[in-house]
């Protein structure tokens, strides 16, 4: 390929384009050796950053559950509608047999 068509095709693919940008980044960042006073100015916001993730996927955790539960009937009212069921089923047979 040519530098013409390479130039073409990155043109035609922002997204490469950007994912490459992106990774180029990583790798350099990870070379780059950190300083403590960046350590000492950016520990805390990594620790609001985690805190606040760690709340906000138990808040889903918490959302989904209580959909869940009011979707689902609750637990003894399943056994009661089976308990029932079978009995409706039973009492079905009895008086299909007592009709033969």
């Amino acid at each position: 390929m040519t530098a013409k068509n390479n130039s073409d095709s990155l043109a035609s693919n922002p997204l490469a384009l950007l994912a490459g940008g992106v990774a180029l980044g990583a790798v350099i960042g990870a070379l780059i050796p950190r300083f403590a006073r960046e350590r000492e100015l950016l520990d805390p916001v990594g620790r609001k950053l985690a805190d606040r993730a760690t709340a906000t996927v138990q808040a889903v955790k918490d959302t989904g559950k209580a959909e869940i539960d009011s979707i689902l009937p609750p637990r003894d009212a399943a056994k009661e509608r089976v308990s029932q069921l079978i009995e409706n089923v039973l009492e079905a047979a009895k008086g299909a047999a007592a009709k033969a």
